[in-house]
């Protein structure tokens, strides 16, 4: 074979090579999307994922379906969708408790760091911390100086080792006593703090922040290094003192491993422009969620083994467990 004839070969076998994955892409979608949501219905995570399919299905011009797979820490959902094919049809709406804090704590039969594809980061949400009217302080400060008396430590209640870890950063950084009380549910924490049961609450903003609004609690500060956009006038960690917190939740899309690139590239494409969307975000709002994308696949992988490193050794170092 001449050098000519060599060249022409190799060209055409690399374009014929490509080909496939091109055209899948250009094809995509051809099907109902499947969005697995490892929540119950009626949740944050099920008012997210509902709010953004809506808006893709305009932008890729496609239809979708939504399948809750509540337990164990979101992780029965990833199991199902690690499982699909890798067309880009079946997407799994991952979170921090289920792609960093669950795999710290809970034997898993997968690498959560590689057996999803990342696509894209879309929401962020800080917590909250707050006690009740009737421990009698009024700020971050006054909390403080009368933490530090308290012999027995502060008891603070929670429902899910989520909300432990800024505890844990709390205790440190401030240097106060904080014991934890875990409960089975949000509404169930609310009731014991409002109850006079115990003083201080770490939990969601849905959750807590009617009870700010009626005075029953007072919001001491978010567990966000910075203010939130949805709740401005409660101040961040930084503000209060604590710095070096920032403990945040978020949500983030996920295919199955070996997603065809082109095909992860157009859903990143997507997400990024329903992302701009003014009304998603005042939806989004209500739950104390802000939109927040990534500016690429890879840096919301990068994102994500931050936040495994980082949070697996606030984990290992408090020993920390499920509760």
């Amino acid at each position: 074979m001449n050098r000519r004839r060599f060249l022409q070969y190799s060209i055409s076998t690399a374009a014929a090579a490509a080909w496939p994955t091109a055209s899948r892409a250009q094809q995509y979608p051809s099907k109902i999307i499947r969005f697995l949501v490892g929540f119950p219905p009626g949740g944050s995570a099920d008012l997210t994922m509902r709010q953004f399919a809506h808006r893709l299905d305009a932008v890729l011009g496609a239809k979708h379906l939504i399948e809750n797979v509540p337990g164990a820490s979101s992780t029965l959902a990833a199991v199902q969708a690690l499982r699909a094919e890798p067309d880009g049809h079946t997407l799994y709406l991952g979170s921090n408790v289920a792609q960093v804090i669950a795999p710290t704590m809970l034997k898993l039969s997968y690498d959560p760091l590689t057996a999803l594809a990342p696509i894209s980061q879309v929401t962020t949400n800080s917590n909250l911390v707050a006690v009740s009217a009737g421990y009698g302080v009024k700020n971050w400060a006054e909390f403080l100086a009368k933490a530090k008396g308290e012999r027995d430590g502060v008891f603070y209640g929670t429902s899910n080792v989520g909300f432990q870890i800024p505890a844990v950063q709390i205790s440190k950084i401030a240097g106060i006593k904080l014991v934890n009380i875990p409960f089975k549910g949000g509404a169930e924490t609310v009731t014991a703090v409002l109850g006079g049961n115990i003083p201080m609450i770490i939990g969601t903003p849905p959750s807590i922040l009617p009870h700010v609004n009626s005075g029953a609690l007072v919001a001491l500060c978010a567990t966000s290094a910075e203010r939130s956009s949805v709740m401005p006038e409660i101040p961040g960690a930084n503000e209060v003192g604590l710095r070096g917190m920032d403990s945040v939740g978020w949500f983030g899309l996920f295919a199955p491993a070996k997603t065809p690139v082109a095909v992860v590239t157009r859903l990143h494409e997507a997400i990024q422009s329903v992302i701009g969307d003014k009304s998603l975000q005042q939806a989004l709002s209500k739950e104390g969620l802000e939109l927040r994308g990534s500016a690429s696949p890879e840096r919301f992988a990068s994102f994500q083994k931050k936040e495994f490193e980082e949070t697996a050794a606030i984990i290992r170092e408090a020993g920390l467990a499920p509760t």
